[in-house]
């Protein structure tokens, strides 16, 4: 009797656990703080895995709203975020893409930059869907006045 029911535990705990099939949709809602400017915000982010099952490739489409106490950022960005090992528990993330800048700072008019982003991080998975994220960006603006920028961003993210 004591066999069956510990045969049957690990039936149970390795159905609960098993991998549900590949989403193709996440959305993730990271807290941010940029160093360069001090801001603190929602940068809000969805991604899209366009290929099958097991690739780590997807496109990554953010907008933030971070406000500091002298300006309010606004940032939109498209880009590229490669995700590895997303069956294990610790999953590295990288990512680089281009992204256009909005602030508004006091007493200035509004300053407008285009340029790039890098990241890199880590994501931890709680579920098969729930993930939690810590990365750290570094932005390269190259026009309407050359820039850089750093900040890290911590989060959550659900798959479908």
């Amino acid at each position: 009797m004591r066999t069956e029911a510990a045969v049957l535990c690990v039936v149970l705990a390795s159905g609960a656990w098993a991998e549900t099939p590949a989403s193709h949709f996440e959305v993730n809602v990271p807290l941010e703080v940029t160093l360069v400017g001090l801001t603190f915000g929602v940068r809000p982010e969805v991604l899209y895995r366009p290929a099958s099952a097991g690739t780590v490739s997807k496109l990554r489409l953010a907008f933030g709203v971070l406000g500091g106490p002298e300006q309010l950022f606004l940032p939109l960005s498209l880009g590229y975020r490669a995700h590895f090992r997303q069956a294990d528990l610790v999953q590295p993330l990288v990512g680089a893409g281009i992204e256009l800048q909005h602030r508004w700072v006091r007493d200035l008019p509004v300053v407008r930059q285009f340029g790039g982003y890098f990241e890199f991080g880590v994501a931890f998975a709680v579920t098969a869907q729930l993930r939690v994220q810590v990365l750290f960006g570094l932005d390269l603006m190259l026009l309407g006045g050359p820039g850089v920028g750093f900040g890290p961003r911590a989060g959550v993210g659900w798959c479908f």
